[in-house]
């Protein structure tokens, strides 16, 4: 796929948050909140840097396709020790909640965990309700929350996470499902772990010099899921993921929210679109969403002039004609 369009975020504090954007989630609401149809929430990782890595709630009123984000604020500041990642937003009941992570900060040690899904909620876009923990755990050397996201089926919330597990070395478990059935008084509890069979795409190639010729030969490379966003689309659970190594974002499909079929053709390819962009890519974070058959991607990668800052992008990709089989 050609290189997508270019969307230009603007961050409160400029000089903290620099405008950077590395990990969206976009969500529709159909009658609106707050007279908005879009809203966004995103965290900055200008250079790496954790201490700025806060949620920040936008809203658009553009038709479709959103392109012009207005920022609303922040909506946890960067507490005195650890930090905040992963946040995401779900809506219901003209409520709109906020998700984010938190890793060893004071609000962590003051519950005894080292790491927890945190959220609030806002019925008028301005006051928010204290924070409460959502998601918790004590084992840093596996996490069981890795971004997670919030989704409702038959009365019940259930929580998709990226399962990790960091020590003796770095690997992905798969799909992690904690379910519960309230979000004011929160209890969820992590239900199982569901694995998903590694897809391989040709992105890096192989070089092999026969006699004074030069070859490149494809070799295949492993798509660990990493960061990923789901999408509700007739009657079927679709994921958008990223994979650890930033260069393939690919498409997979539940039918019973379990167990997801990951298609081997990648959305979006850094191998590829380095044809069209002249440098490479690295992608973080896809959100969007499904009308018509049509998937509105939306993605972050590097900047071409500055590898530090992380900035968002849009493709638009018909699913019927790259995908056939859905």
């Amino acid at each position: 796929m050609p290189l997508g369009r270019l969307i230009e975020i603007t961050t409160p504090e400029f000089e903290k948050y620099k405008n950077d954007c590395l990990h969206p989630c976009i969500r529709h609401i159909a009658n609106g909140f707050m007279g908005h149809k879009w809203w966004m929430v995103q965290s900055p990782f200008y250079a790496r840097n954790n201490r700025i890595e806060n949620p920040i709630l936008y809203y658009s009123d553009d038709e479709e396709a959103p392109m012009n984000w207005i920022p609303l604020g922040v909506i946890n500041e960067t507490p005195t020790k650890g930090f905040n990642s992963d946040p995401s937003i779900y809506y219901e009941n003209d409520t709109l909640w906020v998700f984010w992570r938190e890793f060893e900060t004071p609000f962590c040690d003051a519950n005894n965990v080292s790491m927890a899904t945190v959220g609030v909620f806002t019925t008028d876009g301005i006051t928010f309700s204290k924070p409460k923990i959502y998601l918790k755990q004590n084992e840093i050397s596996e996490d069981t929350e890795q971004c997670p996201i919030l989704i409702k089926r038959n009365n019940n919330y259930i929580f998709y996470a990226s399962h990790y597990q960091y020590s003796p070395e770095r690997k992905n478990i798969g799909i992690s499902i904690w379910e519960g059935s309230s979000l004011h008084i929160p209890d969820f509890k992590h239900i199982e772990t569901i694995s998903i069979k590694s897809t391989y795409v040709c992105d890096k190639f192989k070089q092999l010099k026969i006699g004074k010729s030069l070859y490149f030969f494809p070799k295949p490379l492993k798509h660990n899921f990493w960061h990923f966003d789901l999408i509700e689309y007739n009657n079927k659970l679709y994921m958008i993921s990223v994979a650890e190594w930033s260069d393939n974002i690919i498409l997979s499909v539940s039918e019973n929210y379990r167990h997801f079929k990951s298609f081997q053709k990648p959305l979006i390819n850094s191998h590829y679109s380095e044809n069209y962009s002249g440098y490479r890519q690295y992608y973080y974070k896809p959100t969007g969403y499904i009308d018509k058959g049509i998937l509105h991607l939306y993605y972050t990668t590097n900047d071409k002039n500055d590898f530090n800052w992380n900035r968002l992008f849009y493709s638009k990709v018909n699913l019927y004609t790259k995908y056939s089989s859905i």
